[in-house]
């Protein structure tokens, strides 16, 4: 039985054949049975003569409609209601072709054929046709009821969303659901619902519900589909698995559209990501200003191998620049985003060049302007970003971070480069790390240049998930570890966004035309780092403190329990743009000029405690001469 099941699924003429068989029996079964039940089985000789006669043309008729409306492609095993409607229409159709073809044959009369034996014989196939189909598909459920082949061994899974959107899924993917696990239930918002059951899976109303669920039916997975997909609604249940001690697996449809079009299998129903759970405000980008300021343009990105610099270029290319140029001093990170964007750039007619290069060596950032027949816009993603070993390598950080930006700001001005973008971070904002003061200083190189040509731009925001210097990678790999999952302290809170939200609002903010300014990215709500690892075990099935423990380190040298966007003098105003403010500032004539010179010496001979002392007085209220400790 197996091996014809295989050979007919192969065999799409077999397929056919058989369907071209099943159509023409039907057609004669349905057709003399018509006639014996419109004479109660006692059909006279006359009769019989010309009910033979006809039969020709009936068949004819009705097969004719069946093949002309496609019923012989359809795969019954997903037999439809749209399916029944059609076969409806065509069964109709030979109905119609059937009476007019008799009435012709029959010298333009039905005298002799009673008409109500079409009406009948239309009735018969109808049942035949559809019957048939839906036993198939009754047949190859039964086999495969929503995920139940391979009994208890498979992972128990509990949907929570709506009914209607529950159905898209089952109807769309009941053969592959086996591989996520078996289906034992859904939860929905409403109460009313609770005892229902949807294709034999029983209906729990009230979300209050789930927890108590998951612990009676062994529940090993929660799939969300919408409108529990939003963090607003996820958040809860997970919290209140979270306060039961309830280990289970989240995953998410990310879009049942695409499922029922067919654009997504069972694999686009991914886990549920940390950033998933993470409250952001919504906001508004305009796309047409955004291609309008990047559209024909030559851009250089520097650090293009990096986090932010590869989703720089994604999304630059996306908006059809003329040229292309991704520049790092990383060699493989360089090659991965080329080979990544190579393809994509050649069908858009962008010219992509990877560049490998120090953006301390002017010569090298000259010759990628040049042979790119110039650059009208420069975003700046270089920088070293880990602040603990930038507290131990201070002469290599400010190397790279401050005289980097120098060089890269100089060369941009003398080039002709129309737009600089600086990408900072919230670290500089009273900064206690060598890291954060570094990339004052580089904030401070942009803004405080003298008038020219060249519009200058800082783009300051906090944390990135995933990027190559968030907590998020550490702690998925110490939870698959076993742990423990190590957290500074429970007070320390951190702003996020993804990398694909940030860097729109980067290039967002350099189309904003306002000169020598530092922009902030709205940033949302502060997030425990505590209360991340804690969900980032939730969501991978474990109990945080039972299965994987969470280890107290303090803060290292450098490091804030919270992190500030704005300094107390500063002052920020809206922009055009939703969710950027511009920082202004009075100009501090008292403020000491960096000197860039002396800080150069200073690196060169690797005077760490110098450089420490000097970076503080050009940042009174950075708190970097007490390194040794963990600052507020």
């Amino acid at each position: 039985m197996k091996s014809l099941r295989k050979f007919l699924k192969k065999s799409s003429s077999t397929r056919r054949l058989l369907a071209f068989i099943f159509h023409g029996v039907g057609i004669v079964v349905s057709y003399v049975l018509a006639f014996q039940l419109r004479f109660d089985f006692d059909v006279s000789p006359v009769r019989s003569e010309i009910s033979r006669e006809m039969l020709p043309w009936v068949f004819l008729s009705y097969l004719g409609c069946l093949f002309a409306f496609g019923l012989y492609k359809g795969l019954w095993r997903f037999f439809t209601l749209r399916d029944c409607l059609i076969t409806a229409i065509a069964l109709s159709t030979g109905t119609l072709v059937a009476a007019l073809a008799i009435f012709i044959a029959n010298g333009f009369t039905f005298l002799l054929f009673p008409r109500s034996v079409l009406v009948i014989c239309f009735l018969l196939l109808l049942l035949w046709e559809i019957g048939g189909r839906g036993v198939v598909r009754l047949y190859r459920e039964s086999r495969n009821p929503l995920g139940k082949e391979g009994g208890g061994n498979l992972p128990r899974i509990l949907m929570v969303g709506e009914p209607d959107h529950a159905d898209v899924l089952l109807r769309s993917m009941r053969q592959n659901l086996s591989e996520l696990g078996q289906v034992v239930g859904l939860v929905s918002e409403k109460d009313g619902d609770h005892g229902s059951k949807m294709r034999g899976i029983k209906i729990y109303g009230g979300v209050e519900r789930v927890a108590g669920l998951v612990e009676k039916l062994d529940i090993s997975t929660l799939l969300f589909l919408p409108p529990f997909t939003a963090p607003g609604k996820m958040r809860p249940v997970v919290d209140t698995l979270s306060e039961h001690k309830l280990g289970c697996t989240y995953r998410i449809v990310p879009s049942l559209d695409d499922i029922a079009s067919g654009r997504l299998d069972v694999s686009g129903i991914r886990r549920v990501a940390i950033e998933d759970l993470l409250p952001r405000p919504a906001y508004d980008l305009d796309l047409e200003r955004l291609r309008a300021s990047i559209s024909g343009k030559h851009v250089l990105v520097t650090g293009a191998g990096g986090s932010i610099g590869s989703e720089l270029a994604r999304q630059i290319l996306g908006l059809q620049p003329s040229a292309l140029v991704l520049f790092d001093s990383a060699e493989f990170g360089l090659f991965e985003i080329e080979r990544e964007l190579s393809r994509k750039a050649k069908e858009s007619g962008v010219a992509l060049t990877a560049v490998v290069g120090d953006v301390r060596q002017s010569e090298h950032l000259r010759r990628a302007m040049r042979n790119a027949e110039g650059i009208d816009i420069l975003y700046h993603a270089a920088a070293y970003k880990h602040v603990d070993l930038m507290e131990r390598n201070a002469a290599a950080c400010f190397q790279n971070n401050v005289i980097g930006t120098q060089v890269a700001a100089t060369v941009a001005e003398e080039e002709g480069v129309d737009h600089f973008v600086l990408v900072s971070t919230d670290k500089a904002v009273r900064p206690t790390s060598l890291m954060g003061a570094s990339k004052r200083l580089a904030e401070k190189i942009v803004i405080e240049s003298r008038p020219s040509k060249t519009n200058f731009k800082a783009v300051r925001f906090g944390n990135v998930l995933g990027s190559s210097g968030s907590v998020v990678p550490i702690f998925h790999a110490q939870i698959a570890a076993g742990g423990p999952v190590t957290v500074t302290s429970p007070e320390v809170t951190r702003f996020f966004m993804t990398i694909p939200e940030a860097v729109e609002l980067i290039l967002a903010a350099g189309a904003i035309e306002d000169d020598r300014r530092i922009l902030v990215l709205e940033m949302g709500e502060a997030v425990k780092i505590d209360t991340l690892a804690r969900k980032m075990i939730e969501l991978s099935g474990f109990i945080p403190d039972v299965d994987i423990p969470i280890s107290y380190t303090g803060l290292k040298p450098g490091e804030k329990e919270y992190e500030e966007l704005l300094t107390n003098d500063e002052n920020v105003a809206r922009t055009e743009v939703d969710r950027i403010w511009v920082v202004k500032r009075e100009e501090d004539r008292d403020a000491e000029r960096i000197d860039i010179g002396h800080l150069f010496q200073l690196i060169d001979d690797q005077k760490d405690d110098e450089i420490r002392e000097y970076v503080h007085s050009l940042i009174p209220e950075s708190r970097l001469l007490d390194s040794s400790k963990a600052s507020v």
